[in-house]
């Protein structure tokens, strides 16, 4: 049978060398399996291999094996033993920066499965704004139940740039926010204006009309920062009226706090008017709400993932949504 192998340039010729598949898994490193993952997840999570093992429901020797087998398809090392402890080597550290929102997001699609599985009409994941939770948001959902009561419902609340966040890797499937910037991949259905209106103790406002924007003192005003839509909108208004020096004595980075200290008699709030009014029936109507002149609105829309699968449930919320905020509009106090 004749030799395989090549000749060199030099005329040498050398045969060729034939590895087998055990030995090639050996020499070369692979990507972690999710079984990998698991106890390594478990022991950055607990510090103990023994500890790790009790999570995982196995003994401490199939879990050392299987850590072992892990650094060897990696190529380098996890951990080192020091005072008989485990300690994380800088590569360790690094992949378990990524396993924490990798388990993190397997235990959302987990949760989804078994909300599926008990709720088989659907599930919806709503996401809302902390001003809009209180106020319209509870009205929607009560109206949905009585429309769907075989769908359940996750709802969260966050600032707006982490609700779009949240729709656009489809972690929420509707959310409510306040003037949403286009983004790639995501809808936005307009539910309407919201008034922006002047919150907090009589003492500084007229008790009937609107009260001047330019005229507010500003060392009693508690602002919302201006990277929020509602709280550039202000700012931009008194830009509009040539007052750019205009800033807040206080900043409050949500609505409900900066409605709070005007409950207080700190100041007062620039908010819109779903916070208000919640805001002045907690109180027992000690707050007073006025609105501005000029007139401020702030658009309101529901927003959703493109190409996200339509269903029935989808549809009534989205629906129920847009009637809630119409029948939620204030009149125009007097």
């Amino acid at each position: 049978m004749p030799k395989t192998g090549v000749t060199a340039v030099t005329g040498v010729f050398r045969p060729l060398v034939r590895y087998t598949a055990a030995q090639c898994r050996r020499s070369s490193p692979r990507a972690m399996r999710l079984r990998h993952l698991e106890i390594f997840h478990a022991v950055m999570r607990t510090g103990s291999l023994s500890r790790a093992a009790e999570l995982l429901f196995i003994s401490q020797p199939a879990a050392s094996k299987v850590l072992a087998h892990a650094e060897r398809d990696l190529g380098f090392k996890l951990f080192t033993r020091a005072h008989g402890r485990l300690l994380p080597t800088r590569e360790a550290q690094l992949l378990h920066a990524e396993t924490v929102h990798l388990f993190a997001n397997l235990e959302n699609v987990r949760q989804l499965a078994r909300n599926l599985r008990r709720h088989p009409e659907g599930h919806l994941r709503i996401g809302c704004l902390p001003s809009l939770g209180l106020s319209l948001i509870p009205q929607a959902v009560r109206e949905f139940r009585q429309r769907c009561p075989g769908v359940s419902l996750e709802i969260e609340t966050r600032h707006g740039d982490e609700l779009q966040g949240l729709v656009m890797s489809r972690e929420l499937d509707i959310a409510v926010v306040f003037d949403p910037a286009p983004r790639p991949g995501v809808t936005s259905s307009a539910l309407g204006q919201a008034e922006v209106v002047y919150l907090g103790p009589a003492s500084n406002a007229p008790p009937h009309g609107p009260v001047q924007l330019a005229a507010l003192d500003d060392q009693h005003w508690i602002g919302i920062g201006n990277s929020d839509p509602l709280g550039g909108l202000i700012a931009q208004a008194f830009r509009d009226l040539g007052l750019e020096e205009r800033t807040p004595m206080i900043e409050a980075r949500t609505y409900y706090v900066a409605a709070a200290l005007a409950e207080c008699g700190v100041g007062y709030a620039l908010v819109d008017h779903f916070t208000a009014q919640f805001s002045q029936r907690a109180s027992g109507e000690e707050l007073l709400i006025r609105p501005l002149e000029p007139a401020l609105s702030v658009g309101v829309a529901a927003i959703y993932a493109d190409g996200a699968a339509s269903s029935h449930a989808h549809d009534t919320l989205l629906a129920i949504l847009g009637s809630q905020f119409e029948a939620a509009l204030p009149g125009r106090p007097e």
